[in-house]
C-alpha cells in the first residue's frame, strides 16, 4: 500500500490519540521522516524512547485508528488551513521550541512580524469588572503601540484580550485548546470569526474535532508563552492556568513576564503578587509595559548621548551590585548580606529595576 506524502504523515501522526508532540518529535528523529515511522513494525517502534508498546501498536495500526482523507476535507469544509512543521510558512518562533506543535490549523492569517512586538495577556476565566476593563484597556493601547495580543480565546480576561485589540483596529491570535470543529467557548465563536476576518488568526494544534479536556489547555498555554515576547497576567487568583503561562514563558523560553497588582484583600489578586514576588515586573499602565521592553520608537535621551554615562548607582544601590556580583541574588539572600528588612529592601530593588541596574529573573532572582 502507498504510503502517504510527508505532509500527509504528520497529519496521521498528529491524528494518532495519545501521541502528543514530544513522542512525534521522537519518532522523526529515530527514523528521519514520519512516512518511515508510519511504515515501521511495532517491534521497532518500541525502540523509540518514551513511546511504549500501546503507542507503538497506535502507530504501527495507523490506517485503522486514523483517517487522514477525512481530516483533510473536514479543514476544507470548515475553511480551514492546515500547516505543518514541513511547511514554509510555519511560525519560526515556534519552530524553536524544544516541542513544537506539529501541526497547526488556522483560521485567518498571522504575519511574521506579530512575534516582533507580541504581547500575551492572560488570566481568570472568572475576572471581574476590574481585570476585565484592564485587560481592555491594556491589549487596545498595546494594540496602539504597534502590538500583536496573544491569548486563548477562553472567558475572562482572554476575552477581554482580544476584544481589546478588536477595538483597537489591530491584530490578535487566539490559540485555543480544542479543535476547529469543536471551538470553546461556544460563545466566543462570533469573536473567533472577527479575528480571523483580517485582524489576525485563531490557531490550534488540535485534530479537528478534538473536545478541550484536561489537558488540552496546558498544552494551548505553552504554545502562547512561546508566541510571545512579552508576557502580561491580568487578574489571576493562586491556582490559575494564567500562572502556568507565566512561568512557563519566563522558566522555558526566557521571556518577560509582568503582572498587574489588584487588591490585596481579594484572592482574585493573589497569582498575580505571587508573580511579582517571584520577580515578576509589576506594571501599572499599558506605557510601562512598552518602555521595559524597550518598544519605543522613539530611543530614550540617554541613547542619544553617546559621550554621558549612565547615572551612577548611589552607595546603597553599589552594595546591592556588589552582593548581587557575590552569589547573593534573592531577596531572602541580599537582606542579611546587606543587613537590610525586606521592607526597606524591595522599594530599593524595584528602583533599581525602573533605573535599568538590575533585571529580575524567574525564581525571584535577580542580576
Amino acid at each position: 500500500m502507498q504510503l502517504p506524502t510527508p505532509r500527509e504523515a504528520l497529519i496521521t501522526l498528529n491524528l494518532i490519540p495519545g501521541l502528543g508532540s514530544i513522542r512525534i518529535q521522537a519518532l522523526l528523529e529515530f527514523f528521519g521522516s514520519a512516512e518511515l515511522a508510519l511504515a515501521a513494525p511495532v517491534s521497532m517502534l518500541e525502540q523509540v524512547p518514551r513511546l511504549g508498546k500501546k503507542l507503538a501498536t497506535a502507530v504501527a495500526d495507523w490506517r485503522n485508528c486514523t483517517n487522514t482523507a477525512a481530516e483533510i476535507k473536514a479543514a476544507e469544509q470548515y475553511g480551514v488551513r492546515i500547516v505543518t512543521l514541513l511547511d514554509d510558512d510555519y511560525p519560526q518562533v515556534l519552530r524553536n521550541m524544544a516541542d513544537p506543535p506539529i501541526i497547526l490549523y488556522v483560521l485567518g492569517e498571522w504575519l511574521p512580524h506579530d512575534a516582533e512586538r507580541s504581547v500575551a495577556v492572560v488570566g481568570s476565566r472568572l475576572a471581574g469588572p476590574y481585570g476585565m476593563t484592564q485587560a481592555r484597556r491594556f491589549a487596545r493601547e498595546l494594540t496602539e503601540s504597534g502590538c500583536t495580543i496573544i491569548s486563548g480565546l477562553a472567558r475572562g480576561i482572554d476575552t477581554a484580550a482580544h476584544q481589546g485589540a478588536l477595538d483597537a483596529g489591530g491584530r490578535t491570535i487566539a490559540v485555543i485548546g480544542s479543535g476547529m470543529a469543536n471551538l470553546f467557548p461556544r460563545e466566543n465563536e462570533e469573536l473567533a470569526a472577527r479575528i480571523a476576518q483580517g485582524q489576525g488568526a485563531v490557531v490550534s494544534e488540535f485534530p479537528m474535532f478534538m473536545r478541550p479536556g484536561r489537558t488540552t489547555f496546558p498544552q494551548r498555554n505553552r504554545i502562547v508563552a512561546a508566541w510571545s515576547q512579552a508576557t502580561l497576567v491580568v487578574e489571576a487568583p493562586a491556582r490559575s492556568g494564567a500562572l502556568i503561562t507565566a512561568r512557563m514563558a519566563a522558566a522555558d523560553y526566557g521571556r518577560t513576564v509582568f503582572a498587574l497588582p489588584g487588591p490585596v484583600d481579594r484572592p482574585s489578586s493573589a497569582g498575580c503578587h505571587a508573580l511579582i514576588r517571584e520577580g515578576a515586573i509589576l506594571c501599572t499602565t499599558p506605557a510601562e509595559l512598552v518602555a521595559d521592553m524597550q518598544w519605543t520608537d522613539t530611543p530614550r535621551q540617554l541613547d542619544l548621548n553617546f559621550d554621558s554615562p549612565p547615572p551612577l548607582a548611589d552607595p546603597t544601590e553599589q552594595a546591592v551590585l556588589d552582593s548581587l556580583r557575590n552569589g547573593f541574588d534573592t531577596l531572602d539572600t541580599l537582606c542579611p548580606a546587606l543587613g537590610m528588612l525586606a521592607h526597606e529592601l524591595t522599594p530599593l530593588l524595584m528602583r533599581m529595576q525602573v533605573k535599568r541596574l538590575i533585571t529580575p529573573l524567574p525564581g525571584g532572582r535577580f542580576k
